[in-house]
């Protein structure tokens, strides 16, 4: 009978471990300064799930979750920076799923729930990563 409690915990826990599916995309990254001249630059490329840092103009290639893509750079004292959005242009889903509530709690029941992190990565596969071409204007 001790056992059992062991058992249900591990099976409710061992699923919280389980990982998004990551998506390749090719970013053709160019920084320019306010006269459009190509100039070099360190960029930060950042997501919710991954992060790496280079040397712009430079084409590479970001393992993401389908989620945004935000690029920070520097060449001494000037910076720049640009944001998009990855996201199914068919989804319209609801306000309550689209709203932090909403989101907090969805995340909550995929991490407790096996069916809820099994139709999470299902779900995945929707979406497009397309390749990107991304020009920062450093300032």
């Amino acid at each position: 009978m001790k056992i059992l409690p062991l058992i249900i915990t591990f099976c409710l826990t061992s699923c919280a471990s389980m990982q998004a599916a990551k998506f390749p995309i090719k970013i053709e990254l160019n920084t320019v300064n306010m006269d459009n001249q190509r100039i070099d630059a360190v960029c930060t490329v950042f997501s919710s799930s991954d992060k790496i840092e280079t040397l712009a103009p430079k084409t590479i290639t970001f393992m993401t979750e389908c989620s945004s893509i935000n690029v920070l750079c520097r060449a001494g004292a000037t910076e720049g920076q640009y944001g998009m959005n990855i996201s199914d242009e068919n989804e319209t889903g609801n306000f309550l799923i689209n709203s932090a509530l909403g989101y907090l709690f969805d995340r909550a029941v995929d991490s407790i729930t096996p069916m809820g992190q099994f139709l999470n990565l299902i779900d995945n596969e929707n979406c497009e990563m397309k390749d990107q071409k991304i020009t920062v204007v450093l300032e």
